[in-house]
């Protein structure tokens, strides 16, 4: 159950980043994250798709980084970290 909870906070952190990015015009970043996000939430697949979202959060942070400021960096970091760390059972 507190996996659930760190997995939520993730979640959350996700959507706060996805809105700075586009309110910071970086559309393309945040489209791709709220793409892999989307697929993510799709159940029959979860949890091996975490991991795409994961990547596409990399990817984010490596294109547009500094247009974050670092604690969102580090929220966005935190994040991936805990979708790479959800079990593949």
């Amino acid at each position: 159950m507190d996996h659930l909870k760190v997995l939520d906070q993730a979640l959350a952190n996700v959507r706060r980043a996805l809105d700075r990015l586009t309110e910071s015009g970086h559309d393309e970043p945040a489209f791709a994250i709220a793409r892999a996000q989307f697929a993510a939430s799709i159940r029959a697949s979860w949890p091996a798709n975490l991991t795409g979202l994961a990547k596409a959060i990399d990817q984010a942070l490596a294109d547009v980084g500094p247009s974050l400021s670092s604690e969102e960096q580090d929220e966005l970091r935190r994040a991936a970290s805990v979708f790479r760390s959800v079990p593949h059972a």
